[in-house]
């Protein structure tokens, strides 16, 4: 594309750009219409006269926003219009231009996709409409300037251009469904030598056809047990009230900070002296002001020392903030823990489901061999009606498994925000590694990260501070102020030089507590009570904590024998089954031999899958107890 001169950006310019590229990204998550010039202003921090300087309504700023967005598609029609190029070419620059967009600018399909939703007499469907239709044209005279130099003919031009829309739509739903990751760069090339190819030897929907093939189509969402956890972390309601709650505290901080720096008020009061006042010297009465009387005052206050209140404030504010961190990571944790044992649950389910699925399925090949022996006289009637019962009693085991994991999956895609219609796949295994710590470092690392302890001791630091606040109350207070002041009176409309004066005054002030009958005292026994309570409250946290820990590694541990043992198990109830079906076709065992066979198996293979969960599921509960 041609080289463009490189103009410096003003701090206007700037502004500018942020609040198109704010507005954007609201329309993006919201919708057009579902976004307001006070949650713009809100979101940049600025006040709306500065916002309606820049644009005068919710339209224009809109209009300059899709403006903004779309601009880069003149530039492309003016490089695909230049001559030379082959109708290969012109679509993959077509193609290449709105990838590459869609990968600078994330938001830019999701803000697309709610546009097409939005209302079509909205102010910006009908743009994306009038944009559509110029487009349209104008890459028809492209297309029709190219057509008749490689052998496509005119009447295959609406086909093209209904191709390409298609795959600027898939571009689209790709990147919001899946990101931009699963468009490959040398797609865009593939897709135009295809709509090329059809446009010149083969009908529409041969090339339809072959486009359908050749993108990458929509499948189940592969889940790992991280990648739930991580999505679970995007979507969850505790997590997002948790973050919202740490930006609360840290308004907090900001807040306190306000006392510390210089008070300055200004204020003005107009008097309309309706009956004048009047004094009396030796009898006689004196009428005293005039018709209208103006006062007005600049004053400054500097806090200078309160007995350590100040301070105090900042410090309990910095604990507020280190509090709800702890909270969000509490609530993360939390999340964390709750998904990966829902997700370890699902596959046990889905395991149970495939061990019941087997276990129909030898009870069905049993079945065949003993019809089989009833034909050649080897079995009564007796014992294929045992067996066709032995199948009838196994097939609703398979489809209570089958809804358990079905229902699991619902609970899953409930936790992590899903529609419960969606596709999901878990990729994830149960072959989890079961820790060997020892309990006491596992106690220094819960104590060390576990959020509850750091907030029970952030809540006896803040008792500690809260007794420091208090005792200012005991203290004197000095403070520094300043004050410009202006007074008048006239029984015209506003008082000349002869009527007014002027006036400055500055000085220290001095606060002395004597006496409050007993409030302050007993505010700081309250405080220091209070400390106790906190106190107490850490230490019984640190004992509930280590007896949680050692609950979970001993769960754990539970499960890891468990599961050594089961690990034999298995392999043995396969070779007895194996030996028991050789000997039953030989004539030297019975039915109930086989079918016990089989239930051993089942059996086995039941409780290794539920040790495998179960390790699985103690370690993600180890985890949490630690605060990792």
């Amino acid at each position: 594309m041609k080289q463009k001169t490189k103009t410096r950006m003003t701090k206007g310019d700037r502004t500018r750009q942020r609040i198109l590229e704010t507005t954007s990204a609201l329309m993006a998550e919201k919708g057009p219409d579902g976004v307001s010039m006070r949650e713009i202003s809100a979101k940049l921090r600025i006040t709306k006269p500065v916002l309606y300087y820049y644009f005068k309504n919710k339209d224009e700023l809109i209009r300059a926003s899709f403006e903004e967005g779309t601009k880069h598609i003149k530039e492309l029609h003016e490089e695909i219009g230049k001559p030379g190029l082959t109708l290969e070419q012109r679509l993959t620059m077509v193609f290449t231009s709105h990838l590459d967009f869609i990968r600078r600018y994330p938001d830019m399909p999701k803000c697309a996709l709610k546009i097409m939703a939005s209302p079509s007499s909205g102010v910006l469907s009908s743009m994306a409409m009038e944009l559509k239709q110029r487009n349209r044209r104008s890459l028809r005279k492209i297309l029709e300037e190219t057509s008749g130099h490689e052998g496509v003919s005119r009447a295959n031009i609406d086909a093209i251009l209904h191709m390409i829309s298609a795959v600027i739509s898939h571009f689209m739903i790709e990147a919001r469904e899946r990101g931009t990751d699963s468009l490959t760069k040398d797609l865009p090339r593939r897709m135009a030598r295809i709509i090329t190819a059809g446009a010149r030897h083969l009908k529409a929907a041969l090339v339809i056809f072959l486009l359908a093939a050749l993108l990458p189509q929509a499948r189940a969402a592969d889940l790992s047990v991280d990648g739930a956890v991580k999505l679970a972390m995007e979507k969850n309601t505790s997590v997002a009230n948790a973050e919202r709650s740490l930006l609360i505290y840290k308004e907090k901080i900001r807040e306190y900070w306000g006392g510390v720096y210089p008070q300055l008020s200004a204020s003005a009061q107009y008097t309309r002296n309706i009956e004048k006042a009047s004094i009396f010297f030796g009898g006689k009465k004196v009428t005293i002001g005039l018709d209208n009387s103006y006062a007005a005052s600049l004053d400054l206050n500097q806090v200078l020392w309160a007995g350590g209140k100040v301070h105090t404030g900042l410090e309990m504010a910095g604990i507020y903030s280190d509090s709800g961190k702890e909270q969000l990571r509490s609530a993360q944790n939390s999340v964390k823990k709750a998904v990966t044992q829902l997700y370890y649950s699902v596959l046990l389910s889905k395991a149970m489901a495939d061990i019941q699925k087997e276990t129909l399925e030898l009870a069905r090949q049993h079945l065949a061999t003993i019809e089989a022996q009833y034909k050649q006289g080897l079995a009564s009637d007796l014992a294929v009606m045992r067996q066709e019962v032995e199948v009838s009693n196994n097939e609703p085991a398979v489809t209570q498994n089958l809804n358990y994991y079905e229902s699991g999956l619902l609970d899953l895609k409930n936790l992590l925000g899903l529609d419960p219609d969606e596709e999901l796949s878990l990729s994830g295994s149960m072959g989890c590694a079961s820790g060997n710590a020892p309990l006491e470092t596992l106690y220094a690392r819960a104590m060390a990260s576990r959020p509850e302890y750091r907030l029970a001791d952030l809540q006896k630091r803040l008792a500690l501070e809260n007794i420091t606040l208090e005792k200012a109350g005991h203290y004197p207070y000095l403070g520094a102020f300043a004050s410009r002041q202006f007074q008048g009176q006239t029984n015209s409309a506003f008082p000349g030089p002869s009527e007014s004066a002027w006036s400055m005054s500055a000085g220290l002030r001095l606060s002395l507590p004597l006496f409050s009958g007993g409030a302050v005292v007993s505010r700081v026994k309250q405080a220091e009570l209070a400390l106790a309570i906190a106190g107490e409250n850490l230490n019984n946290t640190g004992r509930e904590l280590k007896i949680a820990v050692k609950k979970a590694w001993l769960d754990q541990n539970e499960a890891a024998q468990r599961l050594a043992s089961q690990t034999t198990a298995v392999e043995t109830a396969r070779k007895t089954l194996a030996a028991t079906e050789f000997r039953f076709k030989n004539g030297l065992a019975g039915q109930l031999d086989l079918n016990d066979a089989t239930l051993a198996l089942n059996r086995a293979e039941t409780l290794y899958i539920q040790a495998q969960h179960d390790v699985c599921s103690a370690a993600a509960q180890l985890e949490w107890t630690v605060g990792e």
